[in-house]
């Protein structure tokens, strides 16, 4: 009779905590190097040896090179990125829980965001831009236009998702209309809502993209969009503005993993417990 073979036996620090994330993050990276390198090598073949998509160590090169170039830009559009996230989180966000909970104010305003959410966000850019002109303001106004209904939609849905039986035996047991926001609601749909936030991290950029472009005349301090857009006759260098967009969408993105991993503690305690 044979032995059945022993398994592999992985330490319990690669299996779960801080070890393993950047060990899925560093394969993940490869990964994408990898069928990066594969398309860049396809399409140069398939366009007669022209350099139109480069290789990535051309490109973080390149990257490397400028960066003195776009690591102003860079900086320029983190901060409108991150002022835009918090102008549409700090309204959407309580306005949707009030809108879900509240009878008579879902009534008078859902009809609203019936009629203007699918209106697409981008028909408004050119009346921000008559209003606020080409400044910092309107960049920042087309972003949190457009992420401010991802997470008004967002909230809305998750505080009607909420169990009619939780409310009401919180609501009996004395609590305020404020204690039953406090320990009930907002804890119940906060993970929804930063869920929603890191899916409309893209959509942000896009836009900020779009306002840069559009509505920048300053390579050196209109962002990473208008470094792109100057250095578009070279796809190498549009690229290196290419991969700080990259770089400070992962940015955004591992905030937002803390701030989940904070405020939302008793989720991570429950997966790393079962």
């Amino acid at each position: 009779m044979s032995e059945r073979p022993s398994r592999l036996r992985i330490p319990q620090r690669l299996r779960s905590g801080p070890v393993r994330y950047v060990a899925m993050y560093a394969i993940s990276v490869i990964l994408l190097l990898g069928l990066w390198w594969a398309a860049s090598a396809i399409i140069k073949e398939w366009k007669g040896g022209r350099d139109f998509f480069p290789n990535p160590v051309r490109a973080i090169s390149e990257m490397v090179r400028l960066a003195h170039l776009w690591f102003p830009n860079f900086l320029i559009s983190a901060w409108r990125l991150v002022l835009a996230i918090l102008i549409a989180f700090s309204l959407g966000y309580p306005l949707g829980l009030l809108i879900g909970r509240e009878r008579w104010l879902d009534e008078l305003i859902s009809p609203m965001i019936y009629i203007i959410y699918p209106i697409p966000q981008v028909a408004f850019i050119l009346l921000l831009f008559l209003i606020f002109g080409i400044g910092n303001p309107v960049k920042v106004a087309i972003v949190a236009l457009a992420l401010f209904f991802q997470i008004l939609i967002s909230a809305r849905g998750a505080a009607k998702s909420i169990e009619r039986t939780h409310v009401t035996s919180v609501l009996s047991a004395g609590a305020s209309r404020f204690q039953l926001y406090r320990h009930v609601i907002l804890p119940a749909t906060l993970p929804s809502i930063l869920t929603s936030l890191r899916v409309s991290i893209g959509l942000g950029m896009a836009f900020l993209y779009i306002a840069e472009t559009f509505g920048s005349i300053d390579p050196m301090r209109g962002g990473l969009g208008a470094f792109i857009r100057a250095n578009s006759y070279s796809a190498v260098q549009a690229f290196a503005g290419i991969l700080a967009m990259a770089l400070l969408g992962l940015f955004l993105y591992v905030v937002i993993d803390v701030v989940e991993r904070l405020a939302c503690r008793w989720r991570h305690t429950a997966r790393r417990s079962s």
